[in-house]
């Protein structure tokens, strides 16, 4: 199998960073944060004081023990929730590790900012080799230097990552990246890897705001396709993409850290917003994401999981369809009777 990485630019897709501002944008259409100064600093102020969860279900996450049983006991293609935005999938013998925050915290320091609650079950030895690094853009819980440091073999990785974050990984000894606009693509072997748009921002510093782009990713396979949304709000770009790439069978969904919706509706949709931004892109099996693991909000840490399950059903999702899975569990994808289907382990 080939493990060359080409790139096929889509000609129609232009570029989003504008000559006058040296920016990327958002859609057209796109919300906007509609909070005040004072909306902003309450809600920093509550993040700063609020206590972190101290209990949870029991099904919510797997110990490491558990979560590597689940891992090793699927052969083909699978899906590995990692907790948050972090996934392992397996799709054509090529394993990809997708926005990988196992740190402590998401910030640039290991003392302070956003901690987790959740520990991670699977840790970078444990999940074992991979070939591909997949970021969906550069905020501490999507691409954690904390992390990726670990990575023994980073001159090997191929690196796939949103226009404008070449620089940054070329800099800590990853040489193989390419970068992607939206609707450019990436191949490894048969594994075909498209940016798609998604409605969120950019930043790591005071002075980088919107240097480098965002993007959501579809997976293509063989015809099985696989769609992961980053960080996104929702917006009328959705129904173009799944007009253009649609359906999709399985679409890995945000649907936390959206209270307060004055600040938030910009950047992460709600849970009924999630379920609508799956319709839109004509996904038949919906997997909640973005949730459970770390407090970035003001909502109460379980309920994005509850609303979005019953968005769903309200949506007319089957209950088979509907993917919560817990953290570091592990989800097979095979064919059933000609059609592409998601069956649940762990």
């Amino acid at each position: 199998m080939p493990n060359d990485t080409s790139v096929a630019l889509d000609q129609g897709a232009p570029r989003r960073k504008t000559r006058r501002s040296h920016r990327f944008h958002n859609p057209p259409g796109s919300p906007h944060a509609t909070g005040n100064w004072r909306d902003l600093v309450g809600y920093l102020s509550r993040q700063a004081f609020r206590p972190l969860p101290n209990a949870w279900p029991t099904t919510h996450v797997l110990d490491s023990e558990r979560a590597q049983d689940s891992l090793r006991a699927i052969t083909g293609d699978h899906v590995t929730w990692l907790g948050h935005a972090a996934f392992l999938i397996t799709l054509g013998g090529h394993r990809v590790l997708i926005d990988p925050f196992l740190a402590e915290r998401a910030s640039p320091f290991q003392f302070a900012g956003p901690r987790r609650f959740i520990p991670a079950p699977l840790t970078l030895e444990s999940i074992g080799a991979f070939d591909t690094l997949v970021i969906s853009h550069n905020h501490y819980d999507h691409l954690c230097w904390h992390t990726l440091k670990q990575i023994p073999n980073k001159p090997e990785i191929h690196v796939i990552c949103p226009a404008g974050l070449k620089p940054w990984f070329q800099k800590r000894g990853f040489h193989r990246v390419t970068e992607l606009d939206w609707h450019e693509s990436a191949h490894r072997g048969p594994l075909k890897i498209t940016a798609c748009p998604a409605i969120h921002h950019s930043r790591r510093g005071l002075f980088d705001a919107n240097q480098s782009l965002w993007a959501a990713y579809l997976f293509d396979y063989q015809g099985y396709k696989l769609y992961f949304g980053g960080d996104s709000a929702m917006g009328p770009i959705f129904r173009q993409t799944g007009f253009r790439y649609g359906p999709i069978d399985l679409a890995l969904i945000g649907i936390g850290a959206y209270s307060p919706r004055r600040l938030l509706r910009s950047v992460h949709a709600s849970p009924e917003e999630a379920v609508e931004m799956a319709r839109a892109i004509r996904a038949k099996h919906v997997l909640g994401m973005h949730w459970g693991t770390i407090e970035l909000s003001d909502e109460d840490a379980f309920e994005p999981a509850e609303r979005f399950k019953k968005a769903a059903l309200n949506a007319g999702y089957a209950e088979s369809a509907i993917h919560l899975p817990p953290v570091g569990g592990t989800l097979p994808v095979r064919a059933v009777d000609e059609a592409l289907h998601l069956e649940n382990v762990g």
